[in-house]
C-alpha cells in the first residue's frame, strides 16, 4: 500500500511536527519506512512510538504533545501542565504531566504520569488534548494553595474559559470523598465574594490578602463618571470615597502609557477620591506590608 506523505505531514503540522507510529501506520507506512527515516536522521525519535519529522528544538508545549502521544489515544495533558496550557494566573511553567487510564502502559521519561479510573472529558487547546478548564481546576487544587487556586478561577472566569457554576457542577459530578483537591477547590468558591472578575493576577493577589486581613470588602469594576468619561478604580470603597490601584510591569511602559495614567488618577481626584497606587511586584513580594498600608489609609 502506497502511503500518503501529504496527510501525515498534515497531521503532524498540527501536532507541533510529531507523529506516532499509529499515525504513521495509519497514512500507510509500515514500520520498515519509519526506521529508515530515523537511521536517516530525517525524524528523531522522542519517546517510545512518538517522532518528530523535522529537527528544530521542542519546546515546552511540544514535549508535552509528544508526551500525549506516547502515552495513548486516552491521555490528556493534565495538572499544572494544564494549567499552564490554558494560560491561567498562579503559576507560568509546569511539568510534562499527563492524566491516562489506569490500565495504560506507558510511562514516558521525564513525564509525570497521573492514572485514573474515573472517566474524563477531554478538551483541546493549542491542538493539544487536555483536561477541561473546571477538571483542571480541581486537579491543581490538590497540588496548589488556596490562593494559586483563587487566581486561577479568577483568570479562567475573566478569559470567559468557565462561570463559577461550571465549577460547582464539576464539584457536584466529580468531587466528593477519596477526590484530592475537593476541599480546595470547594474553600476557594466559597470564599469568592464577588461576582465580578479582578483585571489581573496581582489584583487578586491583594483581594485575597485583604480579605485574610478582614478589611471592608471594597467594590470591584465600579463605574465613576468624571468630566472626560467613565473610570473604572481597581478597587474602591464608596463610603470612604478612597480607592487603590495595582499598576502591573506595564504600566509606566511608555510615556503615553505614563500621560493616561496621571491623567486618569487626576480625574479621579478631581471626583474627591483619594488614591493610594502599588505596583504589582510589591503586591507579590510583602503582602502584608501593603495590606498594613491599606488598613492605615482606610482607617484615616
Amino acid at each position: 500500500m502506497r502511503g500518503d506523505i501529504d496527510f501525515l505531514f498534515r497531521v503532524a503540522a498540527g501536532q507541533r511536527f510529531l507523529v506516532s507510529r499509529a499515525q504513521v501506520n495509519g497514512a500507510g507506512f509500515d514500520d520498515k519506512y519509519l526506521n529508515y527515516q530515523v537511521a536517516c536522521q530525517r525524524w528523531v525519535r522522542v519517546h517510545d512510538g512518538v517522532y518528530q519529522i523535522d529537527r528544530r528544538p521542542l519546546d515546552w508545549e511540544a514535549k508535552l504533545m509528544a508526551a500525549v502521544l506516547a502515552c495513548g489515544p486516552n491521555a490528556l495533558a493534565s495538572h499544572r501542565a494544564a494549567m499552564v496550557l490554558w494560560g491561567l494566573d498562579g503559576i507560568r511553567s509546569g511539568p510534562v504531566e499527563v492524566t491516562v487510564p489506569y490500565s495504560s502502559l506507558p510511562i514516558p521519561e521525564g513525564v509525570i504520569v497521573h492514572r485514573t479510573r474515573r472517566s474524563r472529558t477531554p478538551d483541546v487547546t493549542g491542538g493539544i488534548p487536555v483536561t477541561t478548564v473546571e477538571r483542571t481546576l480541581l486537579d491543581c487544587s490538590a497540588l496548589l494553595s488556596r490562593l494559586l487556586i483563587g487566581k486561577a478561577l479568577d483568570a479562567a472566569i475573566r478569559k470567559n474559559l468557565t462561570t463559577v457554576d461550571r465549577v460547582y457542577d464539576l464539584l457536584v459530578a466529580k468531587g466528593g470523598r477519596g477526590v484530592r483537591g475537593t476541599k480546595t477547590l470547594r474553600w476557594v468558591l466559597r470564599e469568592r465574594i464577588h461576582e465580578t472578575t479582578t483585571g489581573s493576577g496581582a489584583e487578586f493577589e491583594l483581594l485575597y490578602h485583604m480579605q485574610m486581613a478582614f478589611l471592608p470588602r471594597p467594590e470591584l469594576q465600579y463605574p465613576l463618571w468624571p468630566a472626560n468619561g467613565r473610570r473604572v478604580p481597581d478597587f474602591y470603597w464608596p463610603a470612604r470615597g478612597k480607592a487603590v490601584e495595582v499598576d502591573g510591569v506595564e504600566a509606566h511602559a511608555s510615556a503615553h502609557r505614563l500621560d493616561d495614567d496621571l491623567k486618569r488618577q487626576n480625574e479621579l481626584m478631581d471626583l474627591g477620591i483619594e488614591i493610594r497606587r502599588f505596583s504589582a511586584r510589591e503586591v507579590r513580594r510583602n503582602p502584608a506590608g501593603v495590606v498594613q498600608q491599606i488598613s492605615q489609609f482606610l482607617a484615616g
